[in-house]
């Protein structure tokens, strides 16, 4: 599976496969040579996870509620 990942540091954007790497395997940046991630780390985000991704959700959308509640002046 390959996916492009940014580095924090100096910005550039590089591919990464995690088909012939260990899960624990470092991700470092090719341009500055900084530690980006690891390839099990990039791989669990990759893969869907539907009760996850429901909960932050759901969690979204109650902030926003309470943000609005917030600035109409009710508690």
């Amino acid at each position: 599976m390959e996916h492009r990942i940014s580095c924090t540091r100096c910005g550039n954007t590089q591919t990464a496969s995690s088909e012939c790497h260990q899960a624990w395997d470092e991700i470092t940046c090719i341009e500055c040579g900084d530690f980006i991630d690891t390839y099990g780390h990039q791989q669990e985000i990759a893969t869907p996870n539907y009760l996850l991704h429901t909960l932050n959700l759901a969690r979204s959308l109650s902030l926003q509620m309470a943000r609005a509640e917030h600035r109409s002046g009710r508690t």
